[in-house]
């Protein structure tokens, strides 16, 4: 990825540097030269191993005989491997910690902690690494890796679960399945629980349950001290907020997560439908007016994407691209859910679609499989998006005629909306998350070759140019801020920034944790 420089003071205090004009850049020379591999804007291959002065004299062996799991510092033959598949995205960053630390329990945690601030060690944790800039390794100092924490227990009676950081979406959903509870789970299947919570975690049945934050209880915490706590409501209040929102800026680590649970719907079915991007405006402005009057346990989104090879003839004036409306009512019976549906289906534009499909039944493993495919593995990836207020009607009309020159026909643009009389994103002052929005989502530039780099980027960053001014917010678990670090900053509220970065000096006085934006240099 490409990233910006970020000074050892900046770093250390979790300030934020200067504004960096990355479409700028973009435009005035990548684009001109028809290259990306310029200086701050290098993809990595693979990253090259820095090892600091301060590492070099680091007696690893200590470390190794204080846990069970395993210390692989930089010059170990498996090092470059495991830095590598620590990133889900295909696009590598050129950043390599000192040394990656795979914990087995939390008391491995503990020793890592002490013997990284012992040692003037920076840290971050890696809690399942789908993030698209690669968060979870930086410019030197340690990776805690807790991958091996991957436990669930789950109370039906008492509808609640305590699971371990490295449980999957799709896994989650299981487990709660075959207990006939239900958790708001995030879409893509493959993610991991530490990173989609702590970021606040945007769902499914999001307008009903809400984000997934509100519904954790409380979080096991290893502090920068070295200390195991619980926080929640009742103990470490303001640690348990900040958790609820932080994301990558995290300053402990979270080693199990106390959630609340709900009964699981009995009855949740799908309608889709295929429209002409001739037809974009209407479409849209029906759907977003229709959707404040189904019930909010309905998912109501708008896709731009490829058409499906039997309606590609039909939309060849748009470069085979359509306009996709899937809406998933989590219902409590058949009747409930296909009442909901019947309001899509009554308006004025059904009779236009290209192509569709009523109130088909399915679960959450179906929706996994489906969000699967449209977000997939070993794939090139760049995201960002938006939580807005804005009319979606002018958001997906402006990007309209960008969309169909996607170089990539996996690329995508989705923006879900508010369903019900209440906005999809209200902001709670009882966490971090800050989002405040009617509609959310943002775009997808997906592809498989590094000689495509060039061509997707800079279509990506002209659709993120478009899409810009219509931005509320963004949503810190999806925001590519390597490329422009204003956007730690742009996802949160300016009363809830200043309280989070006070309960950070009070957590981790020393600067143990690298925050947002330490270990991000140059490439």
């Amino acid at each position: 990825m490409p990233p910006t420089e970020n000074s050892p003071k900046q770093a250390d205090k979790n300030e934020m540097p200067e504004a960096v004009s990355r479409r700028g850049f973009l435009v005035s020379g990548a684009a001109a030269t028809g290259s990306l591999f310029l200086g701050k804007f290098a993809f990595a291959k693979g990253g090259a191993v820095v090892k600091t002065t301060v590492a070099s004299k680091i007696n690893w062996e200590i470390l190794r005989s204080k846990i069970k799991g395993e210390v692989v510092a930089a010059d170990a033959p498996d090092f470059a491997a495991l830095r590598s598949a620590m990133v889900w995205n295909n696009i590598k960053p050129n950043r390599s910690p000192d040394v990656i630390v795979k914990v087995k329990n939390d008391d491995d945690v503990v020793e890592a902690i002490n013997f990284a601030r012992e040692n003037k060690l920076k840290v971050v944790v890696h809690g399942g690494g789908h993030t698209w800039c690669g968060l979870a390794v930086r410019n030197g100092g340690m990776t805690i890796d807790l991958s091996a924490l991957n436990e669930a227990n789950i109370d039906k009676e008492n509808q609640r679960a305590v699971i371990q950081p490295v449980i999957s979406n799709r896994e989650v959903a299981r487990r709660l399945g075959e207990h006939d509870l239900a958790f708001p789970i995030g879409h893509c299947p493959t993610v991991k629980a530490s990173g989609y919570l702590l970021n606040g975690g945007m769902s499914w049945n999001m307008g009903h349950w809400g984000p997934a934050c509100l519904s954790v209880e409380a979080i096991e915490f290893v502090t920068a001290d070295g200390k195991k706590v619980t926080a929640s409501e009742k103990e470490h209040q303001d640690l348990f907020w900040a958790a609820r929102g932080c994301g990558p800026g995290m300053f402990a680590v979270a080693t199990r997560y106390h959630l609340k649970c709900y009964p699981l719907p009995k009855a949740i079915t799908s309608s889709t439908y295929f429209y002409s991007l001739k037809d974009l405006k209407d479409v849209v402005g029906e759907v977003v007016a229709l959707g404040r009057k189904m019930p909010d346990f309905t998912e109501l989104s708008i896709f731009l994407t490829s058409a499906p090879p039997e309606l590609a003839d039909q939309c060849k004036d748009f470069n085979g691209k359509v306009c996709m409306i899937a809406a998933v009512v989590f219902g409590s019976t058949k009747e409930e859910s296909e009442a909901a549906l019947a309001v899509l289906e009554g308006g004025a534009m059904p009779k236009k679609a290209l192509a569709k499909t009523l109130n088909e039944a399915t679960n959450f493993a179906k929706l996994a499989d489906l969000s699967g495919a449209a977000w997939p593995e070993n794939h090139r990836n760049l995201c960002e998006n938006q939580c807005s207020k804005a009319n979606p009607v002018d958001i997906l009309m402006a990007l309209r005629d960008k969309f169909t020159q996607a170089p990539s026909p996996k690329s995508v643009i989705v923006f879900c909306q508010s369903t019900g009389p209440k906005n999809l994103l209200t902001p709670s002052e009882d966490v971090a998350l800050s989002m405040d929005a009617t509609s959310y989502g943002g775009s997808w530039a997906i592809w498989e070759k590094e000689e495509d780099d060039a061509a997707n980027t800079k279509w990506h960053n002209e659709i993120v140019s478009i899409i810009k001014p219509f931005t509320n917010q963004h949503y810190i678990g999806e925001t590519d801020y390597v490329q422009d670090h204003n956007r730690v900053k742009e996802s949160y509220s300016a009363g809830k920034w200043k309280r989070m970065e006070k309960i950070r000096a009070k957590y981790d006085p020393e600067g143990v944790f690298f925050g947002f934006l330490g270990g991000i240099a140059k490439a």
